[in-house]
């Protein structure tokens, strides 16, 4: 990742567009080699070159759904080919600060960070005494806020770690006397309280009670009243609870939307591998969403049926889904034309087709409200493929009535399936399934391998993009083709 990295502020270096790495040069180490986010402030007139340094390092910008934007705050991420890690790039064109729930507060102290003459590397940055004067302001702005003290609490460590560096000079008379220039109406003394209660430490209580004089003293900046100030962190922390939940670390979306991404290939070519890898590589930036169309969850209509399902298997194990639609698909063409199948099986193709169609029309519509979505197997176009239409492969016209009308209905059903945005076929030699099956935990039988992987090598997708991967090579390998398919797709 210092690869980008690098390149990013050699540019930046190059069109000496005013800018720092500003937020906390105690972390600055762990930014440039890539294990945070970078967090940059630009000149404001400088907007449109920095943009453009981006866009030639491939950075693409990213947004909150649903969330109303920061002002002058922007999400940038790049793939980082070299890693394969994503760098996520935080600019920021004024001083948006607070607790991290609201960021209520426009500070007009732009000019004194960018006016640091310091280095670190490629990096410029701003003095330690500005970012003292950034660092006590934010922390304390952060006590005051019940909901940002536990997060305060969880990193207090680390706080403290950063306020001793930071005084590790004697730089506080400069830090004051920067107060005093570009915050001439906040009150020094409250500003000696609250750097003296982070770094003694203070008690708790006494931290928030300063942290409420500071967030007085800061109220003509505040980009909200009271009120409504206490509702954006509601709504927000209501937000990051939610995704936190459904496993997304950050709410993020690609500026370009999301999008449906289906994993496809023969059974044990390797796809909950590679979709494990990708959602924990995706989900650390955006808000990704893993399902599986081959085992949907029931809706209200299939629920009874399915809960059913196991016992009519355990009686009727000739009709279970993977025999019959094995046995149809082992006959030549002419035959399984000819060939009927039992009336259990239609129904339960039937009551599969409409579990896959909810699911995956659930899943185009969050993908159009930002969301990646992952999808492990996909009903494809072709004649009997694997988790698409099994019925097709007996001919209408001889199947009798109930037989055609259960069709047409699956075949209605499959229909109405929106299209993914990529499909990613994986592929691996017979033998090498076979063999990875046989190591499994719960290995399927060998004719229900033999027999995917047969039809798997013929599935078709109309009017979408497909990418086959080779999988019989070390996991590290294909992984990296597989990210760089899915930021393309993105």
């Amino acid at each position: 990742m210092l690869g980008t990295v690098s390149l990013l502020f050699e540019g930046l270096n190059e069109r000496e567009i005013g800018y720092c790495h500003w937020k906390s040069n105690w972390m600055l180490e762990q930014s440039l080699a890539g294990a945070t986010d970078i967090d940059v402030l630009v000149e404001r007139s400088q907007a449109g070159a920095f943009r453009a340094i981006l866009r030639d390092l491939g950075f693409r910008p990213a947004v909150e759904p649903g969330v109303a934007p920061f002002p002058s705050v922007e999400h940038y991420h790049a793939l980082d080919q070299e890693s394969g890690e994503l760098v996520h790039v935080h600019a920021y064109y004024r001083v948006i600060t607070g607790d991290s729930l609201g960021k209520n507060y426009r500070l007009p102290l732009e000019q004194m960070l960018l006016g640091g003459d310091g280095r670190v590397g490629p990096v410029r940055i701003s003095s330690r005494a500005a970012e003292l004067v950034i660092f006590v302001l934010r922390m304390s702005l952060k006590h005051a806020s019940l909901v940002e003290l536990a997060l305060v609490r969880r990193d207090w460590d680390r706080v403290r770690a950063e306020a001793a560096w930071l005084m590790a000079e004697d730089v506080r008379p400069e830090a004051r006397a920067l107060v005093a220039t570009w915050l001439p109406g906040f009150d020094s003394e409250v500003f000696e309280s609250a750097l003296d209660s982070l770094l003694a430490p203070a008690s708790l209580w006494r931290r928030v009670i300063v942290g409420r004089h500071v967030r007085k003293e800061l109220r003509p900046f505040a980009r909200h009243g009271r009120v409504r100030a206490w509702w954006t962190g509601v709504r927000s922390f209501g937000g990051k609870a939610s995704n936190r939940v459904r496993g997304s670390k950050k709410k993020l979306a690609p500026s370009s939307g999301g999008a449906v991404i289906a994993f496809v290939g023969a059974e044990a070519s390797g796809k909950s591998t590679l979709l494990e890898a990708v959602e924990g590589w995706l989900g650390s930036h955006f808000t990704v969403r893993r399902i599986h169309a081959g085992k949907p969850p029931s809706t209200p209509l299939t629920r009874i049926p399915n809960l059913l399902l196991p016992v009519l298997r355990a009686l009727l194990p000739g009709q279970r889904s993977t025999a019959v639609s094995t046995r149809l698909v082992a006959r030549d063409e002419v035959e399984a034309q000819k060939a009927s199948y039992p009336l259990l099986f239609g129904v339960r193709s039937v009551l599969l087709a409409h579990d896959r169609r909810r699911l995956l029309v659930r899943a185009y519509a969050r993908s159009a409200n930002g969301e990646i979505v992952l999808c492990d197997r996909y009903p494809s176009s072709n004649r009997g493929a694997l988790d698409g239409a099994q019925l097709r492969l007996v001919d209408p016209e001889a199947a009798g009535r109930v037989r055609r009308w259960l069709s047409g209905i699956e075949d209605r059903l499959y229909r109405d399936v929106p299209p993914p945005d990529l499909v990613i076929q994986l592929t691996a030699p017979l033998d090498v399934t076979l063999a990875r099956n046989r190591t499994r935990e719960k290995s399927e039988p060998e004719e229900y391998v033999l027999s995917r992987h047969a039809r798997s090598a013929s599935l078709e997708f109309d009017r979408v993009r497909v990418e086959k991967v080779d999988t019989d090579r070390p996991l590290e390998e294909a992984f990296r083709d597989v990210r760089r398919l899915v930021w393309e797709s993105l």
